[in-house]
């Protein structure tokens, strides 16, 4: 029965069929070829996918991030940032990618994030020269700090589907989201150090503080999500809805960027943009259903560990799957599907879920950058206007420096398992 549901959902993919009514339309072939269970399982499963209290966080973390866009607290960020390091050979490169990471603490979205700062720094990196192909490149890397740097939303979908901590997973994603910037950063710098990239003048300690003071109420918001959530006070649920209302208040009310007569088309978007996540989660656990009922999960283990029982060979081996898979699917839409069928795999030679889920979000965001999925390289793109050519040539190092993160990630476990396991003692 999986056979048939693995290669309707290569069939309808390749046609250009949305991913979620692929999903669904394959998970009612693999039913009726198998003639054995009652359609009534579809609804099911679908009703099954989405209750789910975690999963509520979803549109509240959507919501804060399109309230901070039409606010003007992405900008106040840039600014502040663009204070502190300026002075620095390819400044804008770099202030993207730290303007991206203080947005990914509040939005976990990588699209979110690629518009909400590369809307901003990719036209002003092209009107100081900056060739249009390497601000995308730049912008379309930053915006995968999204998923990975805390509250992400692929990391909700994991815990929810093995009824897990979304905390631990959290703080689990910490630090390998602050290593994914910090190496961006790296890159930028060496990429604009060779190609002679403007920066500006060291800005006085008096700008910096004008910077900070103003954007001080955009700064803390990260703090005071993770905060409410690491210290326990509030579950990740409660801390997205903490979220918006703190984003309604400081752009009503401190900033005065956002009018109420915007709140209807933000709730729309907002609105959109949920509904597509959750008929996706809605249909991947229809279809993740079917592979479980036909014990795939347990003939793939079974084939792989006749093969190696070496713990780092099937972790390559997974990492090259989830890289294949990213290329061609949504991140949340694969997590869904793949977790029932590769965590028993890799808890058999001793990885914990907890390691096994901030790597798995890792990978699959990285298929944000490559076609023909790629959603970010995209977006990136679109905002240049440059040929995706050009783009994916110059988005080649920043994927390099994600594979590079990757590897570290499979082989030092401790760097996602520290921060929870410290904060347990």
């Amino acid at each position: 029965m999986h056979n048939i549901l693995i290669l309707a959902i290569l069939l309808f993919t390749i046609l250009g069929m949305p991913i979620g009514y692929c999903l669904g339309a394959a998970t009612l072939f693999a039913l009726l070829y198998a003639g054995s269970f009652p359609l009534i399982v579809i609804p099911q499963q679908i009703f099954a996918g989405i209750d789910s209290f975690p999963i509520m966080a979803i549109p509240f973390f959507i919501l804060a991030g399109n309230l901070m866009t039409a606010g003007g607290i992405n900008q106040k960020i840039i600014r502040f940032c663009n204070s502190l390091i300026g002075w620095v050979t390819g400044s804008l490169a770099m202030v993207t990618v730290v303007a991206s990471m203080f947005f990914a603490a509040i939005s976990g979205s990588a699209v979110a994030t690629v518009a909400a700062i590369g809307g901003i720094t990719i036209p002003a990196m092209k009107k100081e020269k900056y060739s249009g192909a390497f601000a995308a490149a730049v912008a379309s890397s930053s915006g995968v700090c999204g998923p990975i740097i805390p509250p992400s939303i692929p990391l909700i979908v994991y815990g929810a589907a093995l009824s897990m901590s979304v905390s631990d997973l959290f703080l689990g994603s910490v630090i390998p989201g602050i290593m994914l910037g910090l190496s961006l950063c790296a890159a930028s710098y060496v990429i604009s150090k060779r190609n002679n990239f403007p920066k500006h003048e060291r800005a006085p300690r008096a700008e910096v503080r004008r910077a900070a003071k103003e954007g001080f109420w955009a700064l803390i918001m990260p703090l005071v999500i993770l905060g409410s959530i690491f210290s326990g006070i509030v579950t990740p649920t409660e801390a997205s809805v903490i979220a918006v209302m703190y984003a309604l208040i400081v752009g009503l009310f401190i900033y005065r960027d956002l009018k109420f007569k915007d709140l209807h088309h933000i709730l729309c978007e907002s609105a959109i943009s949920t509904a597509v996540i959750m008929i996706i989660l809605a249909t991947s656990k229809a279809s993740s259903w079917v592979v479980v009922t036909s014990r795939f999960p347990e003939t793939l283990s079974s084939a792989i560990l006749s093969f190696t029982n070496s713990k780092f060979i099937i972790l390559i081996l997974v990492n090259i799957i989830l890289l294949i898979v990213g290329c061609l699917m949504e991140a949340n839409a694969a997590i869904v599907i793949l977790t029932p069928i590769l965590v028993p795999l890799v808890a058999k030679v001793g990885v914990s879920p907890l390691h096994f889920g901030v790597l798995m979000t890792f990978n699959l965001c990285l298929g944000l950058l490559t076609p023909p999925v790629g959603a970010a390289l995209l977006l990136g793109n679109d905002i240049a206007e440059e040929k995706i050519e050009k783009t994916l040539v110059a988005t080649a190092p920043f994927f390099l420096v994600g594979l590079v993160s990757l590897a570290l990630l499979t082989f030092v476990p401790e760097i996602i398992t520290f921060l929870p396991e410290l904060l347990k003692k």
